[in-house]
């Protein structure tokens, strides 16, 4: 049996230094864990290379990664995407999960996972002025902001959001994450009998928790993935005899949820600047 320890929404450009950063990682080593789960929000574009290195050095054990809304600020998505694949191309513990179908981590246990998206199925997205940084922060949301004259894209300085152009771009990310995990795992099914999905939006609407309380109708849309959900639900079904557990972040909000008989969700509680292992997992 291994162990594994779980991170989430660490958000390593609000600590002050590498020093904090490395001791953050020995923190997660001396769990004695035999490698990581990290589900997203590790730092941002600019730093985030450099950040995943830090931690690397500082754990030194194999760690399963995907990302967040926040890893993509200051950048476009397939950009970020890119420099994750030639990351993991290269390093001897980090593996982002889009670039592999799965990894077995014994004979029992794989591990799939997917950045994902929210998907604004949940909720009400037409209701309230509710806005995601994300939307000036992160270049492929451009076309559905206009910005105050001679402002940057990525600055928080709107005039204007078309919704309606946030939601396809964000349904579009959504889709092609759950199209990802739905085939690692028919072919993760074939030979494991419990399944480790790492993804960073909520999947469902029960677990979004926001200061112990439940998500309203004009912020679950942004924080909520309605397909991821609905495809797992689906596979929990279909595959009665295999064990799910979904590992997620996103809303700083702890939440552990049983979805299905055979699947449990377990949010991360966060909070910027103190980041700390959501917990191990023997596997």
């Amino acid at each position: 049996m291994s162990s594994y320890a779980w991170v989430t929404d660490i958000h390593l450009d609000s600590l002050r230094g590498e020093h904090e950063i490395v001791r953050f990682g020995e923190s997660i080593a001396r769990t004695g864990a035999d490698g990581v789960f990290i589900t997203g929000d590790i730092s941002n574009a600019v730093s985030l290379v450099y950040h995943l290195s830090v931690i690397e050095r500082a754990i030194a054990r194999p760690t399963y990664f995907v990302l967040g809304n926040h890893d993509f600020y200051r950048a476009d998505v397939e950009s970020v995407r890119a420099k994750m694949r030639e990351l993991s191309n290269v390093s001897s513990y980090l593996r982002y999960m889009p670039t592999v179908q799965y990894t077995p981590l014994n004979q029992k246990t794989a591990v799939v996972g997917h950045d994902g998206w929210y998907d604004a199925l949940y909720g009400d997205w037409k209701k309230g002025i509710f806005m995601m940084p994300d939307w000036t922060q992160i270049g492929d949301f451009a076309n559905g902001v206009k910005s105050s004259p001679g402002s940057a894209v990525y600055t928080p300085e709107i005039v204007d959001v078309n919704k309606q152009k946030i939601v396809e771009k964000s349904r579009e990310l959504a889709h092609t994450g759950v199209m990802h995990v739905h085939n690692a795992i028919k072919a993760a099914v074939r030979y494991h009998k419990s399944i480790v999905v790492l993804t960073h939006f909520p999947p469902w609407q029960e677990a979004h928790v926001f200061r112990g309380q439940p998500g309203d109708l004009s912020t679950t849309p942004w924080y909520t993935s309605k397909m991821m959900g609905d495809m797992l639900c689906d596979a929990a079904k279909a595959f009665p005899n295999v064990n799910f557990t979904v590992l997620a972040g996103h809303t700083h909000g702890k939440v552990d949820y049983q979805v299905a008989p055979n699947m449990i969700c377990h949010i991360g509680g966060a909070e910027y600047g103190s980041p700390v292992v959501q917990g191990l997992f023997n596997l």
